[in-house]
């Protein structure tokens, strides 16, 4: 799958330097930019993280782009510049290696894209991506994974992967690094297949089947979060396969008084409600078998006390299945029912499992493997209602490393 491709410019303007110890060389285009942009920056040596800001006239410093390794298309630190969703000015972009405390490269640039006081914002066309009906004769089996965008080596392996499978659903469960900016994800996340059809990269591929939960990363960055998912809210609710699916946002407020709780609440206790209930956010609540998140512990309770079976997590860089747990985190118990599944190997930074190991809550875990999440819908073939789900964590052949159901 192809990353985002740098576009040629005729002049530009040029400058190398020494920063942290590395020699940094940028170009960027002369005249006004205007839409994608192309930056051709090298570092020697080719290793490393190199940062690229841009620091308007007058204004306030705002990161682009913090790359870890040189791209796998163009064997450095060159970069696509998305002006179009950036304000019109004057100014300098700044390349620094290994920190913003690095001396700095820099080139003075001008923006003209007619963006005087705000930017060219995506259609407002989010609900027409949310999934269709499924009627094949067999079951449907979605994906699911978080913490990988970040064009290295092993994040763009996972989105292969991701695309090979070709899932009717994708769960993105969070994080587009370093801090999910409009040109991050561009870069990293890749041209999405909502702007491009058939032609998305990286995990843009499949941005025409992904829901998203926005993670920690993007917490900073949510205009462009909204922005590249085409005006999508932070936290929504859908069905697929007769199974309801509770999207919500861990960065806001979940406890009982805050619009995200009582928006579940609502959904949970809707007559209407299908019998499988598959929540995702990007935080877990449960994070290993003695800690859990204060700030998630109601709605928890909530999930727990009202028949939700699954919740879905990334954050933590590796794979963990708790065991049933009932509303105070307890196994065993007769109401013990709502399991949480990590998975937050989409390949950046994997992580081992020394703090995640099999004890009160946690029946496995895996760490220091990419792979993702597969979930089949027991149940939903032909138009059907789930009544249980499946699930297997997977490494990038497909090969199941653990599997496991709950029964709605």
């Amino acid at each position: 799958m192809a990353a985002v491709a740098v576009p040629g410019a005729a002049r530009a303007d040029s400058n190398c330097g020494t920063s942290g110890g590395h020699t940094i060389c940028v170009v960027a285009p002369v005249g006004g930019l205007s839409g994608d942009s192309g930056v051709t920056v090298t570092n020697s040596p080719n290793a490393g993280v190199v940062i690229a800001t841009w620091i308007p006239s007058g204004g306030t410093p705002t990161q682009l782009i913090e790359s870890y390794a040189p791209s796998s298309t163009t064997h450095d630190y060159s970069f696509v510049w998305p002006t179009e969703k950036y304000l019109d000015s004057d100014g300098t972009l700044r390349l620094q290696w290994g920190s913003t405390g690095s001396t700095a490269v820099d080139v003075s640039v001008t923006l003209s894209n007619g963006n005087a006081s705000d930017f060219q914002h995506s259609p407002d066309d989010w609900a027409n991506y949310l999934p269709g009906a499924w009627t094949q004769p067999n079951d449907p089996t979605i994906l699911a994974v978080g913490d990988g965008p970040s064009n290295e080596v092993t994040s763009n392996a996972v989105a292969d992967r991701i695309a090979q499978v070709d899932p009717p659903l994708f769960l993105f469960l969070g994080d587009v690094y370093e801090t999910g900016t409009f040109t991050e994800f561009l870069n990293h996340y890749g041209v999405s297949a909502l702007d491009a059809p058939g032609a998305g990269t990286l995990w843009g591929a499949t941005a025409d089947v992904t829901q998203p939960t926005v993670g920690n990363h993007e917490n900073a960055s949510t205009p462009a979060f909204i922005d590249y998912w085409h005006q999508r809210p932070l936290f929504t609710k859908f069905t697929f396969g007769g199974v309801l699916f509770l999207d919500m946002d861990t960065n806001i407020s979940l406890k009982s008084t805050s619009k995200q709780y009582k928006f579940v609440q609502s959904a949970l206790t809707d007559p209407a409600a299908p019998p499988c209930v598959v929540t995702f956010w990007h935080k877990p609540a449960a994070k290993n078998n003695t800690q859990t998140i204060f700030s998630l512990q109601q709605a928890w309770a909530l999930l727990a006390n009202n028949g939700a079976d699954l919740l879905l997590n990334g954050n933590q860089h590796h794979m963990v299945e708790f065991k049933p747990l009932d509303a105070d985190f307890v196994a065993g118990t007769q109401q013990a029912h709502l399991v949480e599944l990590v998975d937050g190997t989409g390949g950046h930074k994997l992580a081992g499992v020394a703090n995640t190991p099999p004890g009160a809550r946690i029946a496995w875990s895996k760490g220091k493997m990419a792979g993702y999440l597969a979930l089949t819908l027991v149940g939903a073939a032909e138009g059907g209602q789930a009544t249980a789900i499946r699930w297997d964590f997977e490494d990038l052949n497909g090969n199941s490393l653990r599997s496991g159901s709950v029964t709605c």
